[in-house]
């Protein structure tokens, strides 16, 4: 079987070197690595795009074929119009883009999957990223979702080919109630990214091959531990945002074999970590109710008010969550309660301000009480949390707030 390695870039030379330098030092180097570089356009960095096209033209380790595009076409239509190319030619393609660094055993694992899953025709996708999510340990070093990912992936031609932006497929989806469900399940916020699209707001060509995925029932095979580290997130990229990657997801350590599942389909547990993933409100909307809440508290602490915890409440309880609330939150409630451990999904130091970081699975018996700084997401933290510990007390910050009448 022929794979094709894309590498899609714009004018990001840091971002793309390092992507490169990863790729190069690979325990397996692309068969050929297509490079596309987008074109200028009136907002383009003109240094910055020399500056990569000379990276791209300068690689002596792998074969290549760089394409410079005349025009700029934009990330959707550049990776389409590039996968299709190479498609052309392959049986599969990994894709990589200029912000996505592979870790040094990322093209054997693309490699092995693609290989060992070219005949099972439910696989319509195999990724690189670990998802941030809470799974049992496993002797195998990846599982199936339903959700592809398009941070260091690949898939085959006779799945790509399916492919199309086809507004239509939300309704046939939503009439059909399996495809119904399964949307449900892995494509939380694939609606409103697909209505994005429509009024300008995101340019995303992946929704249309998640729901592509979603209406066929497909799945993708991903890692437990990470293969690829995305470092767009310094607000640099075009669709990117400031915002920190979660590096608490561990790499995966060398492996001589990669362990497969046995069976081609999804754990109820990963479903409903799925849910809880994409369940969430979205950016715009958490971050309105968070801009509301702090107004709404600085007004009540320049009229002598403070949060004050619940009768009958522990004073002895956990927070999930941390960062610029807890701090505040912090300050108001330290002298009414102990707060003995932080807790995260994955947590990612090992303490804060001097308090344990621990993961739910970690927190000991006599702790009764959780409150939850990110309230947007409190039905579907109450839900995880239930999942494992039926005796907890969970309550949103909000929710101190709203039942003491302020």
């Amino acid at each position: 079987m022929q794979i094709g390695t894309v590498l899609f870039t714009y004018h990001r030379s840091v971002h793309t070197k390092k992507v490169l330098d990863a790729l190069s030092v690979n325990d397996v180097l692309p068969e050929k690595l297509y490079i596309f570089q987008d074109g200028k356009c009136g907002t383009t960095n003109t240094e910055e795009w020399e500056k990569v096209n000379l990276l791209i033209q300068d690689i002596d380790w792998c074969e290549t074929e760089v394409h410079v595009a005349e025009q700029n076409y934009g990330l959707s239509k550049s990776v389409t119009n590039g996968i299709h190319y190479v498609l052309q030619e392959c049986d599969a393609v990994i894709v990589l883009e200029d912000d996505c660094v592979p870790y040094e055993q990322f093209m054997r694992f693309m490699v092995t999957a693609l290989t060992d899953y070219a005949d099972e025709k439910k696989v319509y996708s195999v990724s690189g990223y670990a998802w941030d999510i809470d799974l049992p340990d496993s002797q195998n070093d990846a599982y199936f979702n339903g959700r592809i990912c398009s941070w260091g992936w690949g898939t085959w031609k006779d799945r790509w080919i399916q492919y199309e932006e086809d507004y239509r497929i939300l309704a046939r989806i939503k009439s059909d109630c399996s495809a119904k469900n399964r949307l449900q399940i892995w494509g939380g916020n694939m609606e409103s990214m697909l209505t994005g699209n429509i009024t300008g707001r995101c340019n995303s060509w992946a929704v249309f091959y998640g729901l592509k995925m979603i209406e066929k029932g497909g799945y993708c095979l991903s890692p437990y531990k990470q293969l690829v580290h995305n470092v767009g997130f310094d607000g640099s990229g075009v669709h990117g945002s400031i915002l920190a990657e979660n590096d608490s997801v561990r790499k995966m350590e060398y492996k001589e074999k990669f362990l497969w599942p046995k069976e081609v389909q999804s754990s109820k547990q990963c479903e409903e970590e799925f849910q809880f993933l994409f369940g969430k409100k979205n950016n715009e909307e958490r971050l309105q109710s968070y801009n509301d809440f702090f107004l709404r508290w600085i007004h009540l602490l320049q009229n002598g008010k403070r949060i004050r915890l619940l009768d009958g409440m522990e004073t002895s309880a956990a927070v999930w969550g941390k960062g610029k609330i807890f701090d505040s939150f912090w300050k108001e409630i330290r002298d009414q309660a102990e707060v003995r451990y932080i807790i995260e999904s994955k947590p990612s130091s090992n303490e804060y301000h001097g308090i344990p970081v621990i993961s739910l699975r970690e927190l000991p018996d006599d702790i009764k009480t959780i409150i939850v700084i990110p309230f947007c997401d409190l039905e579907i933290i109450k839900r995880k949390v239930k999942r494992m510990r039926t005796d907890l007390n969970v309550i949103g910050m909000n929710e101190l707030v709203e039942r003491q009448g302020w």
